[in-house]
Parts: C-alpha cells; sequence; structure tokens
C-alpha cells in the first residue's frame, strides 16, 4: 500500500466520517432536502439562513465551556457557508445543576462576542442529563449551494491558519490567537465571494475534515473531483495526515467557475487568511486524492453513497 492508499484508508475508516451516513435518516421526512449548511428560505430580495447544531453529550458534559464555544462556532461556520451574515443565535441548554449551566452560557457569550453574532434567546433545564443544542439564522443576498457546482468547476480551500489544537482533539482553534475584530470580519469573505459571482457553491470544512466535507459537496452536487493535497494551506509544523481529519474553526471548501479563482482567493488573502486552488471538479462521481505525481481513488460514489442525500432526490 503507498502513503497516498494509506491515507485515503485512514479517512475512509474515520469515525467522523461514518457518522455522516446516519444522514439517510432524513429520508424518511419525504421532504425536499438538499443537504446544505443551512436552509436557504425566499425573505423578498433577500434569503434567511436557518441551520442548527447539535453538541456531542460527551463535550457537553466534560467541557462545558468548550460545548457552549462551539454551539456558537459551528452555527456561524454554517451561515458563513452558505454566503450569509449571523443575525442571532438561539441556545436549547438541558444541565444537571446551576454552575455546569453557567460554564456553557460562559462559552456561548464568550464565542458569540468574539464571532458578532447576538444570542437573542433560548431555553434551560436544570436537573437533568446535559444537552446542548443551538439553531442560528442569517441573511444571504445570494446563497452559495452545493447544486451550483458543476464539472470543470476549480476547487480552493480557504482557512484562518493561526491558532492552535485544543488539547489531544481533532479541533483547531483560532478565537484565542486572532483579533476580535478579523474574527468578525473573515466571514465576510464568503459573504463577498457569493455576492460577486466568483463561488457558487461552499461547505464548511467539519467534523469529517477536508476530504469528507468535500466527499458530502460532491454527493450533493452530484460531481467528483481531484483533490491535490499539496496545495491545501495548513498551519505550520501540522502533518498533513493530521490537517486532513481537522475541525478548524474557520475553514471552508469553495467551489468556482472556471476561471475565477485568482478573484476568489484575493478576498481571503486581503484579510490575511490561506485560500488556495487545490483541484477540479469532473463528472466522475468519485473523490480522487493526488500528491506529488500519484492519486488514488478515495470514494466512489457511483458505487457507494454516503449519505444518500444528493442531486438525484430533486430539489434536495
Amino acid at each position: 500500500m503507498t502513503p497516498l492508499e494509506h491515507l485515503a484508508a485512514a479517512i475512509r475508516g474515520s469515525p467522523a466520517l461514518a457518522a455522516k451516513r446516519d444522514l439517510a435518516l432524513l429520508t424518511r421526512l419525504r421532504l425536499p432536502l438538499d443537504g446544505d449548511d443551512g436552509a436557504a428560505i425566499a425573505h423578498g430580495d433577500e434569503y434567511l439562513i436557518v441551520c442548527g447544531e447539535a453538541i456531542h453529550p460527551a463535550l457537553v458534559r466534560e467541557n462545558p465551556r468548550a460545548a457552549g464555544a462551539a454551539a456558537v462556532i459551528t452555527n456561524v461556520s454554517d451561515v458563513r457557508a452558505m454566503g450569509g451574515r449571523p443575525v442571532g443565535l438561539v441556545d436549547m441548554l438541558v444541565s444537571p445543576d446551576r454552575a455546569h449551566a453557567e460554564a456553557v452560557l460562559d462559552g456561548l457569550a464568550w464565542a458569540a462576542g468574539l464571532l458578532g453574532v447576538d444570542i437573542v434567546g433560548g431555553h434551560l433545564t436544570l436537573g437533568h442529563e446535559p444537552s446542548l443544542s443551538a439553531s442560528c439564522t442569517g441573511i444571504a443576498r445570494r446563497p452559495l449551494r452545493a447544486a451550483n457546482a458543476k464539472p470543470g468547476d476549480e476547487l480552493l480551500a480557504a482557512f484562518c491558519v493561526e491558532g492552535r489544537y485544543t488539547e489531544a482533539t481533532p479541533f483547531f482553534s483560532s478565537l484565542r490567537d486572532r483579533a476580535p475584530d478579523k474574527l468578525q470580519d473573515d466571514g465576510d469573505a464568503l459573504v463577498e465571494v457569493a455576492e460577486s459571482g466568483v463561488v457558487h457553491a461552499a461547505r464548511d470544512v467539519s467534523m469529517p475534515g477536508i476530504a469528507g466535507s468535500l466527499l458530502q459537496l460532491l454527493e450533493l452536487a452530484g460531481c467528483g473531483a481531484t483533490l491535490e493535497l499539496d496545495r491545501i494551506p495548513r498551519p505550520a509544523g501540522v502533518e498533513l495526515e493530521r490537517w486532513l481529519i481537522t475541525f478548524p474553526s474557520f475553514g471552508f471548501l469553495l467551489v468556482a467557475p472556471p476561471g475565477a479563482a485568482a478573484a476568489a482567493v484575493e478576498p481571503f488573502l486581503r484579510r490575511g487568511l490561506a485560500c488556495a486552488a487545490c483541484g477540479r471538479l469532473d463528472d466522475t462521481r468519485v473523490l480522487r486524492l493526488a500528491a506529488a505525481g500519484d492519486s488514488t481513488a478515495l470514494w466512489d460514489l457511483n458505487v457507494e453513497p454516503l449519505t444518500h442525500l444528493d442531486s438525484s432526490a430533486g430539489s434536495t
């Protein structure tokens, strides 16, 4: 097995990627679900972007302040991935006691202040096993939808590479290492590329990492792609294999029409973020990894769907 094949096998075996298979349960709703990071609801000449996240129970139980911060980061990223500006967040918290609830709320308030989103309401229950969910609403003029992606489009990746890993976890956070005014402005790069039309599809990099998140986007778009690993921006000193399974606080995959990559990169570079073209979409429905002149297939969606939320499901 070559090093690249070993890497592909490690990604395929990731529990975070395997967990995405559970999204197939959503087909029981018998509704048009597109699987994007947020729902885009037409409202006048704009769109309401609505999304929600449930935080892993173990994190809520063991590190309640971090869980509160995660509820904000994940929701804001989902709104940004749709080309939107976050407007307000609502949290739903169940805590065993007052001290636990205070820690969660402190984390929520801290992250919301840094990312510039208002917490506008929520629900609190004490005296039960801990759980935390949150929902965020944003506004977009030109939503970034996976269904817009087409074969021949250019693939880009954008990250904030200022930051640190939180202990021995896959989470890489920039919230303690980047100035608050920059943190709030960073997300507007997504709005800028969406409204100008130089990017027409996007997805945030979440728990399944770069390749896993890309695979979700490709399934929704009905496309394949080659991901050029050597061109993906990453922090200094972080090994490629670790970066590929990282969940960053600011990380996005972008799809630009042919010839638009330079214009798509510029708003991110102007803000001091890292962004680069790292592949191209095709019509194979196969995700391939490429590095150092070698390539290997990571996943063939023709043979093995991931979430079963794809372009064949209509206006999903």
